[in-house]
């Protein structure tokens, strides 16, 4: 009997652990996005920035505005030379694209 209870509560250990361990794996697959497309000087050239065009067409009409607003101030950054805030705008409009095809991207 004694020896029951001791594979018993083994077991319910070992169960506990497993499924800390798979709602720890959970969280950091859900909390790492993949990295930006946009993080260097060379991504503020206006050829990098088709493929955000190019999804943004299958958004929602609010989304795809939101992000054509942000790829004309991006344009505007560029023009003023402004490469690090022309990174992060990319950064913005690359994000909404990224919500709304699901994260796929």
């Amino acid at each position: 009997m004694k020896a029951l209870v001791m594979t018993a509560a083994a077991m319910a250990l070992l169960s506990a652990c497993a499924q800390q361990q798979g709602a720890r794996l959970a969280n950091t697959s859900q909390s790492q996005s993949p990295p930006s497309n946009f993080q260097s000087v060379g991504s503020c050239e206006p050829t990098a920035w088709v493929s955000l065009d190019r999804d943004s067409r299958n958004l929602p009409p609010d989304q795809r505005q939101s992000v054509m607003l942000l790829l004309q101030e991006a344009q505007s950054e560029r023009a003023d030379e402004n490469q690090g805030q022309c990174i992060m705008t990319l950064q913005k409009a690359e994000r909404i694209v990224r919500q709304g095809s699901g994260g796929a991207s």
